[in-house]
C-alpha cells in the first residue's frame, strides 16, 4: 500500500470536479484500512472514503486528510433455502458488474438497480433506489470498519436505519465508518420481480416470460433515453431527492398544480415529484448557467462540463432557491459536498 501526496481529485468523481488530496491511497483489505487508521492518526488528519466518486462534489480547494479509494474485491454466493441465494460482495466491486453477475446467475433482486454508476459500498450509504426497488429491501447485512476505533461490525439491516436515500452511514457517527462488504437476499423466483414502474409494467404485458436479462437490458434501455452517460459527461445522476411532505402542504399544492405526481408514504407524509416540479412549476428543464446545466431529458439531472465546484454549488442554490419561492419546499441534495 502507497500513500501518495498532492492528488487532484477530480478524475475520481463522476461530476469531474475537485481540488487537490493531501493524502491519497488506494486499500484493498481491512489491513490496509487500519494501516491508513493509523496513519491519520499519526498526521492528525481526517479521512475520506471514495468508490467511484459517483455521489460527492468535492471543493474546488480539495480536501486535507487521507482520501482513500476502495479497491476491496469479493463475490461469494451461497444458498440460503430452496428459491433463495445469500449473495455477498467487495465494498470496492463495480454496482453494475454485480448486478449482471447476479443476474448471469438468474437471481431475481438487482436488476431494477441496472445502470447506475458506483461501487457497491456506496449503494447502502445512500439506500440506492430506482424503478419500485431500493437497495435496502435486498439486503441483510453490512460489514464495517471503524476508521476511528478499529473496530469490526456486521450491521444487521435494521441496524442500518435505512430511510428514502438515507442510512446510518450518512450520520456523523456513522462517517467513520467504511463498509467493507454487503450480503443481498436473492431470489431464483420470477414473481419477486418487481415491475411497478409504468414502462416495466408494458414491457411485462408484452412479454410474460422473460429472463433476468431481459429485464435488466430494458432496465438499461430506460435509464439510457433519461440518464447520461457519467464516463464521457460530468454528472451524479439525480442530484436532488424527491421531496416528502404533509398531506396539508401538498393539498395547497395540488389545487395550484392538480397534475403534480404524488405518493403516500407509511408515515402518512407524501412524496413529490421533483422533476415534474423542477419542469412543470419551475421550467428549468434543460436550464444552464455556463457550463452546468440541467438535463433536457431528466430535470432532476445535473451535467456539468466546466471544471469549477463553485459553480456547481452556484447553479444547485439557484434551483433550491427557485423551488422554493414556486412551492415553499426545500430540497436537498442526494449528492454530498466535501
Amino acid at each position: 500500500m502507497e500513500i501518495n501526496e498532492n492528488v487532484e481529485l477530480a478524475p475520481y468523481t463522476t461530476l469531474k470536479v475537485g481540488g487537490v488530496a493531501r493524502y491519497f491511497v488506494e486499500v484493498t483489505s481491512v489491513d490496509d484500512l487500519e494501516q491508513v487508521r493509523q496513519f491519520a492518526m499519526q498526521t492528525d488528519v481526517p479521512v475520506l472514503i471514495l468508490g467511484h466518486g459517483s455521489n460527492v462534489l468535492i471543493s474546488d480547494k480539495g480536501y486535507s486528510g487521507v482520501v482513500v479509494i476502495n479497491k476491496i474485491l469479493d463475490k461469494q454466493y451461497i444458498p440460503d433455502s430452496k428459491d433463495a441465494s445469500r449473495a455477498t460482495f467487495g465494498s470496492g466491486e463495480n454496482w453494475d458488474e454485480v448486478v449482471a453477475d447476479t443476474v448471469s446467475k438468474r437471481l431475481w433482486g438487482l436488476e431494477n438497480l441496472s445502470h447506475i454508476p458506483g461501487t457497491v459500498g456506496a449503494t447502502p450509504v445512500q439506500n440506492v433506489g430506482a424503478y419500485g426497488v431500493e437497495v435496502s429491501d435486498k439486503i441483510v447485512s453490512v460489514e464495517a470498519y471503524s476508521m476511528e476505533t478499529g473496530e469490526y461490525k456486521n450491521f444487521t439491516s435494521q441496524e442500518c436505519n435505512f430511510g428514502y436515500r438515507d442510512s446510518y452511514f450518512k450520520t456523523e457517527a456513522g462517517r467513520s465508518w467504511c463498509i467493507t462488504s454487503v450480503t443481498f437476499l436473492l431470489s431464483t423466483d420470477i414473481s419477486s420481480a418487481v415491475l411497478d414502474y409504468a414502462d416495466l409494467r408494458t414491457f411485462s404485458q408484452q412479454k410474460k416470460d422473460f429472463t433476468q436479462l431481459e429485464l435488466r437490458n430494458e432496465i438499461i434501455k430506460i435509464r439510457s433515453e433519461k440518464f447520461p452517460d457519467w464516463q464521457s459527461v460530468g454528472t451524479a445522476g439525480s442530484f436532488f431527492k424527491n421531496p416528502i411532505i404533509p398531506q396539508t402542504h401538498l393539498d395547497k399544492l395540488l389545487t395550484q398544480y392538480p397534475q403534480l405526481p404524488h405518493f403516500v408514504q407509511p408515515d402518512g407524509n407524501y412524496k413529490v415529484s421533483l422533476g415534474w416540479i423542477i419542469d412543470k412549476v419551475c421550467g428549468l428543464r434543460g436550464y444552464y448557467d455556463g457550463d452546468v446545466c440541467l438535463s433536457e431529458h431528466q430535470a432532476l439531472v445535473l451535467l456539468n462540463r466546466g471544471s469549477s465546484a463553485v459553480a456547481v454549488e452556484a447553479f444547485v442554490a439557484h434551483v433550491q432557491t427557485v423551488v422554493y419561492q414556486k412551492t415553499r419546499i426545500t430540497i436537498e441534495p442526494e449528492v454530498r459536498s466535501v
